[in-house]
């Protein structure tokens, strides 16, 4: 997902790279080649980490939070669909990681969502607007939520793909 304002500014990027090979979590690999993984009936914390593992960039006025790195895809996109509703609710959200203590803080100021990282300290800390950071979960969300779905279809009738499609208000 890439925004691209009138003045030609790329204020927010949130991207993920397919990767094939990451899609079965190691300690699902015997189960899922004697087909005994159902994708449909898994619970949406297996799906969240134990599976889909893909390099995403999470990059805020020209700013990379995440570059790349493999992270469970489901569990960004529920992090990302329910800070939206902090943000609303709250003022604050955060974007943290269970396989490490990397945290991205964000805060609304106004109008706009404001950025920081307990990896760097930047200055000013990046920003974007609050409709822009809602279009561009909300797209990231769609995006890959149609990528899994496309790719394999049982997930259209798992309910924690339900659940993802309500935050993104699809």
């Amino acid at each position: 997902m890439y925004l691209t304002r009138e003045d030609g500014r790329n204020p927010l990027k949130i991207k993920f790279t397919p990767d094939s090979s990451s899609d079965i979590g190691s300690g699902y690999e015997k189960a899922w080649r004697a087909g005994r993984i159902d994708l449909e009936g898994l619970s949406a914390t297996d799906l969240r980490y134990g599976f889909f593992e893909y390099p995403v960039d999470f990059i805020v006025d020209g700013h990379a939070l995440l570059a790349g790195e493999h992270i469970p895809l489901i569990d960004i996109m529920f992090t990302l669909g329910h800070s939206l509703g902090s943000l609303r609710s709250a003022g604050s959200a955060a974007i943290d990681f269970t396989e490490n203590t990397y945290a991205i803080r964000l805060e609304l100021v106004g109008d706009h969502v404001q950025f920081t990282s307990t990896r760097s300290v930047l200055t000013p800390p990046p920003s974007c607007s609050f409709d822009d950071y809602m279009s561009g979960v909300r797209s990231f969300i769609t995006g890959g939520v149609e990528y899994l779905e496309l790719h394999h279809p049982e997930l259209a009738r798992n309910p924690g793909m339900n659940s993802l499609r309500e935050l993104a208000d699809v």
